[in-house]
């Protein structure tokens, strides 16, 4: 089975033809396979040019670099050897080396175990790994920083204080120890509850800037959804006719605009249907606005236009036909860049301003949310049930703290997130 104190290795740039690849080994054999492959190993942190050998004879020959540890990548005495990039030398540079072949994120969870990084570093690394803009990218950089650390270094010291003022009152009632009333640790749990939620929120923006977002349009048959699809995009991806109920089926294509990379959806007209194979698509098409960043509700001559909801443009289409004020026309051309403005604004504004950081982690988004639920109870179990009920609860906020930076997690936890990682990182 495999162990987190086996040797491994793994190609550390992407698979593929390319100039260069680098092979990653790391562990306490590191240095001795590498030897075996790469001869003697030249001194930490110098580069090195050897030639690569097996049973076979010579087959390659790069750069080796040798991090003693634990000032490595991974804590772990890690060799990186540099060849050409071609598939067929990696492979057979891998089977040189005889090591086990890493996991999807090994090596950082390797740096994890090691006191390399905490959880919300080792996430900053897969954001920038994973960052579809340079809005994510700048984020990710940030997080790497530090910027998420500094927050849960704040509500930790905040919690541990009010736990230790509860705890004071609770082990020595009616002594003068100058702890503040339940009303006043009340309202500072709550103002600690509301920054915890501020923060999971901007997990919104974070989202669509590490990962982009998904645009659907939607409207009634005929109100011209493909037709802008098409202008959007600038080609003609979606079939486009008079026949009601032509497009069936969600229909998406990538467009990137400004900073933003998007899945645009297409999807069937609004209306009661008898038509089966229509009304799937009706119910796709209701499914993809459900699971959207934001939807454009076309509106073609004729219908009422709404106040638009939440998560919603109101797009005016078919503007060569009827001209109406901020109309568009998918057919001249007319008003399209505008509206490609109007949805990276809509997007950028997902983007809560209210704290100096943004969530590029779903699962820290997930975890300030449940820190600030238990800070809500807690405010509330001090006027109602008593400072032993609320100190329990800030406890358990406390814990979820401790989640968040890795100071106390379980092994599903690490299995879960590392999985997410590349193999080779």
């Amino acid at each position: 089975m495999a162990s987190d104190r086996d040797t491994i290795a793994a190609c550390a740039t992407a698979w593929g033809p390319a100039a260069v690849a680098v092979v990653r080994v790391s562990g306490s054999d590191a240095r001795v396979l590498a030897e075996r492959v790469a001869g003697p190993i030249p001194p930490p942190r110098h580069a090195g040019h050897r030639r690569f050998s097996d049973a076979g004879g010579t087959f390659d020959d790069g750069l080796v670099v040798y991090f003693p540890g634990p000032r490595s990548y991974t804590g772990e005495d890690v060799v990186e050897l540099s060849g050409h990039g071609n598939v067929l030398l990696v492979e057979r540079l891998l089977r040189a080396l005889g090591a086990r072949p890493a996991r999807p994120g090994e090596f950082t969870r390797r740096a994890f175990l090691h006191g390399r990084m905490d959880l919300v570093r080792a996430e900053a690394v897969l954001a920038a790994i994973a960052a579809t803009s340079w809005r994510g990218l700048d984020l990710a950089r940030g997080a790497a920083d530090g910027a998420v650390n500094a927050e849960v270094d704040a509500l930790r010291d905040a919690l541990t204080d009010v736990a230790a003022e509860l705890e004071a009152a609770l082990d020595y009632p009616g002594e003068d120890l100058l702890v503040p009333a339940d009303v006043a640790l009340a309202a500072r749990l709550s103002a600690l509850a509301t920054r915890a939620s501020v923060v999971a929120a901007t997990w919104a923006g974070g989202k669509i800037a590490m990962e982009g977002a998904r645009v659907v349009l939607a409207g009634p048959v005929n109100a011209g959804k493909s037709s802008l699809f098409n202008a959007l995009l600038g080609t003609d991806r979606a079939i486009v006719a008079p026949t009601p109920g032509t497009t069936r089926d969600v229909v998406e294509a990538t467009l990137q605009l400004d900073a933003v990379r998007i899945v645009l959806v297409d999807t069937a007209g609004e209306r009661e249907c008898a038509d089966v194979i229509e009304a799937e698509g009706v119910a796709r098409a209701a499914a993809a606005r459900a699971s959207a960043d934001l939807v454009l509700r076309c509106v073609p001559p004729g219908g009422a236009a709404p106040a638009g909801a939440s998560g919603e443009l109101v797009v005016l289409t078919m503007g060569d036909v009827s001209p109406r004020a901020g109309a568009v026309s998918a057919k001249t051309g007319q008003g399209v860049d505008a509206l490609r403005g109007r949805i990276v604004a809509a997007l950028a504004s997902e983007t809560p301003g209210a704290v100096g950081l943004v969530l590029v982690s779903a699962r820290q988004a997930e975890l300030f949310a449940r820190v600030a639920s238990h800070l809500h109870d807690a405010a509330g179990a001090l006027s109602t049930a008593g400072a032993a009920v609320g100190v329990e609860l800030v406890y358990a906020a406390l814990e979820s703290v401790a989640e968040l930076d890795g100071s106390t997690v379980r092994e599903g936890v690490l299995d879960r997130l590392f999985a997410r990682f590349c193999i080779g990182k």
